[in-house]
């Protein structure tokens, strides 16, 4: 008879002790209610699950590594409901999400500068904060973040030159800075991002000729730079990327001097825009 009460008590105690790991982390709770605590507007209820004393690895848009530490978190706007968007700000003290990879906020009305508290996110690698109304200049120290896989902050308000540290970004293979304000030239630097499939620059105020260094990328397959005002000619070392790139944005800018022959080589392109420039002679065969 002992033997089996014993038995039951230990049954009875991993079953708590399981039922116990599958909560988040006291950190993850706390972090991710500062977070909704930032949001002032939540006409869709996205963030409605989030309530203190609950596991939060089972709430809306959170995602969690082996059901205890959170991973990542998914917040897209409810495109059923009219004006279910988000409103608000980022809180700093999401930085207690130390194991945190992931961070999708797309489509709201998220304002505020770059969540310069990010920096303090070791693990992060995905940064998708787009169709917002984020502001300001880009952090000049962006580069710290070199465990990078994709940075996407397009349809926002950033404003400013386009940060020299993206040079040290070389993990990246998403860079999707479109439709903003930003300014001045492409730094040289991005030709140090071999890694690159998705370079987004289109819908600024970009200046400059476009640089001579996309002989550096071999897995290129977006190349957006379109609406801007690049001058010059477009640079020889767009050919090397015929092997793979399949979108080709130039379009409403200045580019001037002739179509280059050597878009005819591109077998995998399935954009190509060239309009509202100042060439002089249309493409060769």
């Amino acid at each position: 008879m002992k033997r089996i009460l014993c038995l039951l008590f230990c049954v009875l105690f991993l079953h708590s002790f399981k039922h116990a790991s599958a909560a988040c982390h006291v950190d993850d709770h706390a972090g991710l209610l500062a977070f909704k605590s930032g949001i002032t507007h939540d006409p869709s209820g996205i963030l409605s699950s989030w309530k203190p004393g609950t596991d939060c690895c089972k709430w809306n848009g959170v995602s969690c590594l082996d059901n205890i530490r959170v991973s990542a978190i998914s917040l897209y706007a409810n495109l059923d409901k009219p004006n279910g968007y988000l409103t608000g700000t980022i809180s700093p003290s999401l930085v207690k999400v130390q194991n945190l990879d992931g961070i999708y906020v797309q489509d709201h009305n998220i304002t505020g500068p770059f969540p310069g508290f990010l920096f303090g996110l070791p693990k992060l690698k995905y940064i998708y904060i787009e169709n917002n109304k984020l502001s300001g200049p880009l952090p000049p120290d962006i580069g710290k973040m070199t465990q990078l896989d994709a940075l996407s902050l397009s349809g926002n308000q950033f404003t400013g030159l386009i940060p020299s540290s993206v040079a040290s970004l070389t993990q990246l293979s998403q860079l999707k800075l479109g439709n903003n304000l930003l300014s001045g030239p492409i730094p040289p630097g991005i030709s140090k991002l071999t890694k690159l499939s998705f370079l987004s620059l289109q819908n600024n105020k970009l200046t400059g000729p476009i640089p001579d260094f996309f002989s550096s990328f071999t897995d290129l397959r977006i190349l957006e730079l379109s609406h801007n005002k690049f001058s010059g000619k477009i640079p020889n070392s767009i050919a090397s990327l015929a092997p793979k790139l399949a979108y080709l944005e130039l379009g409403h800018n200045a580019l001037t001097g002739t179509i280059p022959s050597f878009l005819g080589m591109f077998k995998a392109l399935d954009t190509l825009d060239l309009s509202w420039n100042n060439f002089t002679q249309t493409v060769q065969p």
